[in-house]
């Protein structure tokens, strides 16, 4: 989304290509809004099992339903392994069953003593979580004429992966957690390819092309949404920053309440709760645009994001994520602050298990939303692969590390160097430095090693110096397998 709204109204169900995504004011009555209660009365799954199916390989994962209280639930799959439970007081059970190595298809029948459930064509293999929002939701085919995708249509032609496949939660909200969605797994080809997340099938494809083994993408996204609307009210609590909109939102339950895409925990609701905890390998992410202008805020509210998606899957789920790229943001409060976001990003970087992609070489100042998804995925899928799947790769551009003051010069040191830093064909640029009074010149850099020497004549005495510091930025600097270094600034060392 281009602008973040101080009322925001509701994502409509279609997309209006002038301004990327139609918003519509709409006001929801909680018992609308909800998701039918499922029946327990005979037995039922949630339909992320279901024909078509990927389930992560050579591990235990959770599958879940319902059936009438005290009922003997069996479990049993083609690939020779089985687990039966009884439904709880209320109905519930949920079994844990021990998939092989990548492989298939296969079958799993669910059943109990008078119902019998059969799911077909189940692939074993690598499952991950792909969320966030325009940018990780703009499908294949684009939203043109505005937002396009880079070679679409060859693209397209090109999807013949049976085994890929992707799972696409439909848009929902919830001012309570849900525990059932919509959606069915679908197979890539190219006449189904066109509808899946641009970024996510990149990434899946990359990974398919290293790995070569089947692939699923559960794709829950919406554009124009903040990372507010994504993390649970447990969590948000701990920020302290949404408690009095919460409030209002519990207040208001008991009647009606004017809910839209960017109340905090309504997409966690409606479009992530559900999913759990179905087990996947890990997170991808792309999102940030919509809480430019509160940078200082999600450098909490993004790592408790990623704690709380951890908290509720119960282990340390690999999470990737897409520095937003740069763009010249029309609106008063957004202008000149999207560096800052960025910047913002890179603290989620403490965090274990985490890595982020950077796009200031690829982005595209007329849209917020860059045509360049096949180096996003790509990029994305560096991480996955050296980290999860162990191979040896540069997976990260430059990240700053330090700055040391030596006379009038800043010594800038960097991790992910990887083979070393190098300078774009144009040369070094986008560079500022400071004194203690924090007003910055533009700065000449030089790469020293695998090092940056940067100097002024303006300043004979610098403290601070920072790269790319601008909604307009490009990058100029990378390592030598080619990756961007990211936004920085020294000030915050």
């Amino acid at each position: 989304m281009l602008m973040r709204l101080k009322n925001p109204p509701t994502i409509c169900a279609k997309y209006d290509m002038k301004t990327i995504l139609c918003l519509i004011t709409l006001t929801i009555s909680l018992s609308a809004n909800a998701i039918t209660p499922i029946t327990r009365k005979k037995l039922g799954i949630s339909q992320l099992f279901s024909d078509h199916m990927v389930l992560q390989q050579k591990t235990k994962v959770n599958i879940w339903g319902w059936s009438p209280a005290g009922q003997t639930v069996i479990v049993a799959a083609s690939w020779g392994k089985k687990a039966t439970i009884v439904a709880n007081a209320d109905g519930k059970w949920k079994v844990k069953l021990i998939t092989p190595a990548a492989g298939g298809p296969y079958t799993i029948v669910i059943k109990t003593k008078v119902s019998e459930i059969n799911i077909k064509d189940v692939l074993i293999g690598e499952v991950w979580l792909a969320s966030g929002q325009s940018n990780m939701d703009i499908p294949l085919k684009g939203w043109p004429p505005g937002d396009t995708i880079f070679n679409s249509a060859l693209e397209i032609r090109n999807a013949n992966y049976p085994v890929i496949r992707f799972m696409k939660v439909p848009f929902g909200i919830s001012a309570t957690p849900q525990d059932s969605t919509g959606g069915k797994w679908v197979t890539t080809t190219p006449e189904t390819a066109g509808n899946f997340s641009a970024t996510a099938y990149f990434y899946a494809r990359a990974l398919y092309q290293k790995l070569k083994v089947p692939i699923g993408i559960i794709q829950s996204s919406i554009g124009g949404t903040p990372a507010e609307a994504w993390t649970s009210k447990g969590y948000l609590t701990k920020i302290g920053d949404f408690n009095e909109t919460m409030k209002e939102q519990d207040t208001a339950r008991q009647h009606s309440a004017k809910l839209n895409s960017n109340s905090p925990t309504v997409l966690f609701n409606a479009m992530i709760n559900p999913l759990i905890p179905y087990t996947i390998k890990g997170v991808i992410w792309y999102q940030g645009e919509s809480n430019v202008g509160r940078a200082e805020q999600y450098k909490k509210l993004f790592p408790i994001m990623i704690a709380d998606w951890r908290n509720q899957w119960g282990y340390e789920l690999p999470f990737y994520y897409v520095q937003i790229a740069p763009f010249l943001y029309s609106a008063p409060d957004q202008r000149e602050q999207s560096q800052k976001l960025r910047d913002a990003q890179r603290y989620a970087l403490k965090l274990p298990k985490t890595g982020m992609v950077t796009t200031l070489d690829i982005g595209y100042l007329k849209t917020a939303h860059p045509p360049y998804k096949q180096e996003v995925g790509n990029r994305l899928a560096r991480f996955a692969l050296k980290n999860e799947y162990g191979m040896n790769q540069v997976a990260s551009g430059p990240l700053y590390k330090k700055t040391r003051v030596s006379g009038n010069k800043l010594i800038v040191e960097f991790e992910s160097v990887g083979s070393g830093l190098k300078a774009s064909p144009k040369g070094l640029d986008n560079f500022e430095i400071a004194g203690a009074d924090k007003i910055y010149v533009k700065a000449k850099a030089e790469i020293v090693g695998d090092k940056l020497v940067v100097t002024s004549p303006q300043i004979a005495n610098p403290v601070y110096v920072r790269y790319a510091w601008s909604d307009g930025s490009n990058a100029s600097l990378f390592n030598e397998e080619g990756l961007p270094a990211a936004t920085f600034t020294s000030e915050e060392d």
